[in-house]
């Protein structure tokens, strides 16, 4: 108690006893400085600056009284004779926290010497072209020297900034300089890379499906609640909040297909567009209500094509860029962000490389439903028909336990790889020949999931695998709308040059090589 005692004493001595000059010496050998504020018969009451101190006159071996930090200021500047001398007066008043006295004796020095650069400092002035004084008159006289100088070089004020006559008259009728150039605002905005739409400016790319999404409003004669990111642009009921959240697995699924296939990141797959989606709620009649308006922008739908999609739950194409339709319809609302991705699929591998021709029915929706389980872990859209599986290998008793059925509610739990490892494993899969030549109106539940286990087998073989099976395939597909190459042997040899260019294995091969794996993992 009493060392902590003493360090207090110290600390209030070292802040306040140079400006008091009453010493107490003590008994014990402390020496406390301080202003006697009064006297008792037993004590004295001394301010220390930090506070008032009881001194016991029994502890108190002798007092002195001497002067205050301002009395010996004083003296030291009644004595001052020369600046330098008067600055080292205020640099003691500086030192005994007097700012004031300080004040007092930096001015008189720089009465005796206006150059003298201590005291100049000490009253917080600068030095501008040689003189000394405040920083506004600094500032003030640098603008005004600034002004006479670019006055001299021809030059005129437009706001805050010095511009030749020239430029002035050019900003003043609104005009920016630009790249070099002096263009108006809207055409700045458009180098930029922006453009106007409904009195906003959004990047082009966006201003560009929102005057789309804009058209598709005044067929229903409302307007879509819109979100856009830099993949793609979601509009239809659901609210901005719904549409985003949607938008973000567009992205994560996009950034899956780019590393799976090599793909550079951004529109240029897409065209230089944002792809576009639809999305539609319980009420089916704005869906059914714009098929017709869709069908206008691509040349590469068949007679009859919006009476058929009217009665499904939705559609995509890619041509002449990527766009997708879907309503929730009978379903959760997880299905139908589940079945936009699912389309996104379609859309991304459609778009891949794209001459015209149209890719394998199995690879196409093989594709589109990984992409959506590696999103999910399930997938929400079922086009095709259950399967019942029997296997074709083994004993009667093992055959009647290989029985079973492939259904959509494996697929819709993420069930399906299990289901086909089984299927594999009882000999029930379809060999790659009969897949292979399947249009798309005969594909299966099985045969979906197995072009899925291949897709995905090829992207576990090698980091460039897909890639180089998809450009061989594009070179090798025939002329749209036909997607199976009709002649068989045609055919195999088709997916010989694919599966060699991609793992080095020949078709029969790389049937035998994927269902190894498959049971393996």
């Amino acid at each position: 108690m009493a060392r902590k005692l003493w360090l207090v004493v110290a600390l209030a001595v070292a802040l306040a006893g140079a400006a008091l000059a009453d010493v107490f010496k003590l008994k014990d050998g402390r020496r406390i400085e301080g202003k006697l504020v009064r006297e008792t018969a037993s004590s004295y009451f001394v301010d220390i600056g930090a506070g008032e101190m009881e001194l016991k006159k029994a502890d108190v071996d002798s007092r002195e009284a001497g002067k205050t930090s301002r009395e010996i200021f004083e003296e030291k500047f009644k004595a001052a004779k020369t600046a330098e001398e008067f600055f080292q007066a205020g640099q003691y008043a500086n030192e005994q926290k007097q700012k004031s006295l300080a004040t007092k004796a930096f001015k008189r020095a720089v009465e005796l010497d206006a150059k003298h650069e201590g005291a100049n400092l000490g009253l917080g002035r600068v030095k501008y072209r040689d003189e000394w004084m405040t920083p506004e008159e600094r500032d003030k006289r640098a603008k005004s020297d600034e002004a006479a100088e670019m006055l001299e070089k021809g030059f005129v004020r437009h706001g805050e900034r010095w511009v030749t006559p020239d430029e002035k008259q050019k900003l003043e009728a609104g005009l920016i300089l630009k790249d070099g150039k002096w263009v108006t605002e809207a055409e700045a905005k458009r180098i930029d890379g922006l453009e106007e739409f409904g009195g906003q400016w959004y990047p082009r790319v966006e201003a560009q499906a929102r005057a789309d999404i804009a058209k598709v409003g005044v067929v229903l004669g409302r307007p879509l609640k819109v979100a856009c990111n830099e993949q793609a642009s979601l509009a239809g009921d659901y609210d901005e909040k719904f549409l985003a959240a949607a938008g973000t697995h567009v992205v994560t699924a996009r950034t899956w297909f780019d590393k799976a296939y090599k793909v550079e990141p951004g529109l240029g797959l897409l065209g230089g567009r944002l792809a576009q989606f639809y999305v539609w709620g319980r009420d089916s009649e704005p869906y059914k209500q714009t098929v017709e308006h869709f069908a206008s922008l691509t040349s590469t739908v068949p007679p009859g094509w919006a009476e058929v999609v009217r009665e499904r739950h939705g559609f995509v194409w890619i041509d002449p860029y990527a766009l997708s339709s879907a309503r929730v319809w009978n379903r959760a609302d997880d299905d139908v962000v589940g079945h936009c991705i699912h389309h996104w699929g379609h859309m991304l591998l459609g778009r891949l490389q794209y001459d015209g021709r149209l890719l394998p029915p199995w690879y196409d929706e093989g594709l589109a439903s990984l992409v959506e389980y590696k999103t999910f872990g399930r997938n929400a859209v079922f086009c095709r028909s259950a399967t019942t599986i029997a296997a074709t290998t083994g004993t009667s008793a093992k055959k009647a336990a290989m029985s079973f059925t492939f259904d959509t509610a494996l697929f819709r739990e993420g069930e399906w790889v299990d289901t086909l490892r089984k299927a594999i494993d009882g000999g029930a899969v379809p060999s790659f020949e009969r897949l292979s030549s399947l249009e798309l109106g005969q594909l299966e539940l099985l045969d979906i999931a197995t072009g899925m286990g291949i897709v995905w087998w090829l992207e576990e073989r090698s980091p460039d695998a897909l890639a180089k099976f998809h450009a061989s395939l594009r070179r090798t597909q025939p002329v749209a709308p036909t997607r199976v190459v009709t002649q068989a042997r045609e055919r195999l040899v088709q997916y010989d040059t694919a599966f060699q260019a991609a793992v080095g294995l020949d078709w029969r091969a790389a049937d035998k090589a994927w269902r190894e794996w498959f049971l393996a993992r």
